[in-house]
């Protein structure tokens, strides 16, 4: 086969992966129509600090681009590690470090206890309100998560949901989750 006819499939199908996404995403996608204000916070229950500064430096050379990512302020409480992020980190930024953090060390058995607080402002689902908007929700993995690809949160009132991360704009509500609402950890 020619150069020319091997580059000409792979466009081919790049368009149609292009295509399957979006067709699978249903048109559906979360849009922040407002950010609230405030921290967002992610408390790190189990990690001895050698692996938290690993973890974050191997975050932030694996997603940022030119510097874009935002690295957390760290306080330590006994056994509790706060990451303090600015306002200016989204929601879906948000997500990836609850997942990593929980995740960060493959050659360990059990997970890494880890949940944020993200405070939401309006918040949109293919243009329509969510019952989510203006709450500050509690993030985490789900004990049951075996895809190592998702984010979980509670609402204060309880309402559960699942953020997978393959597609855009598919967080979808679910029964009931393996963690209950705590407030924010200052």
């Amino acid at each position: 086969m020619s150069i020319v006819y091997l580059l000409i499939l792979a466009a081919i199908a790049a368009v149609f992966l292009i295509f399957a996404r979006k067709k699978s995403c249903g048109g559906k996608e979360l849009v922040e129509k407002t950010k609230a204000g405030g921290e967002r916070v992610i408390c790190v229950y189990d990690m001895d600090k050698e692996r938290l500064q690993n973890t974050i430096d191997e975050f932030i050379g694996l997603y940022s681009d030119n510097g874009d990512v935002e690295r957390p302020k760290v306080k330590s409480d006994g056994k509790v590690f706060r990451l303090f992020f600015s306002p200016s980190l989204g929601y879906v930024s948000m997500c990836y470090w609850v997942n990593y953090l929980v995740y960060a060390d493959e050659s360990r058995k059990s997970r890494y206890t880890v949940r944020g607080w993200y405070p939401f402002g309006e918040v949109l689902l293919n243009g329509e309100p969510l019952p989510v908007s203006n709450q500050t929700v509690m993030l985490y993995v789900d004990k049951d998560d075996r895809t190592y690809d998702n984010v979980s949160f509670v609402t204060p009132d309880g309402h559960h949901y699942l953020q997978p991360f393959a597609v855009a704009g598919n967080l979808h509500p679910v029964a009931k989750g393996s963690e209950d609402y705590r407030p924010v950890a200052q």
